[in-house]
């Protein structure tokens, strides 16, 4: 820190005035010089103290980061399988729409052609019958006459 080197000079010229003031009185100096450089020796242990708390700080946030990268990572990483399966999925349904599509236009297509075949078979079935039909009404008729012709 850029305040401690002025720390360490205000603590010596207080050490010394106080050396300097109370030279007089042996006992006070030594307790009052004996409690500044208690006062030091704590300081220093605080700022050990307090670096060792940073560095803790700075390890647990480093790891706290790593671990968020690597959840980021597999978050990530589930994301674009999660985009990968949407686009196998979406292809897929794709392919299958369009078979779905041809065979149902295969199948229509086919409806109608036998559709178309079973109107001609009608059609011919309906002549058919209208010549059946008018070949037996003619049948009936001339079995008429005859019986007509046989009883007069």
């Amino acid at each position: 820190m850029k305040y401690e080197g002025i720390l360490i000079a205000l603590y010596i010229l207080a050490l010394i005035v106080i050396v300097v003031e109370l030279f007089s009185m042996v006992a006070l100096t030594v307790v009052i010089v004996l409690l500044i450089v208690m006062i030091a020796v704590q300081k220093a242990g605080l700022e050990n103290s307090i670096k060792s708390f940073r560095d803790e700080k700075n390890e647990k946030f480093s790891e706290i980061l790593a671990k968020i990268e690597e959840v980021s990572k597999k978050s990530d990483s589930f994301k674009e399988d999660l985009s990968r399966q949407v686009v196998f999925v979406d292809n897929r349904v794709a392919d299958v729409r369009h078979f779905v599509e041809s065979e149902i236009s295969n199948t229509f297509s086919d409806i109608s052609r036998r559709l178309g075949e079973l109107e001609e078979r009608l059609k011919e079935s309906k002549q058919s019958l209208a010549s059946a039909v008018g070949s037996l009404d003619e049948r009936i008729q001339d079995m008429q006459r005859e019986e007509e012709e046989s009883l007069e």
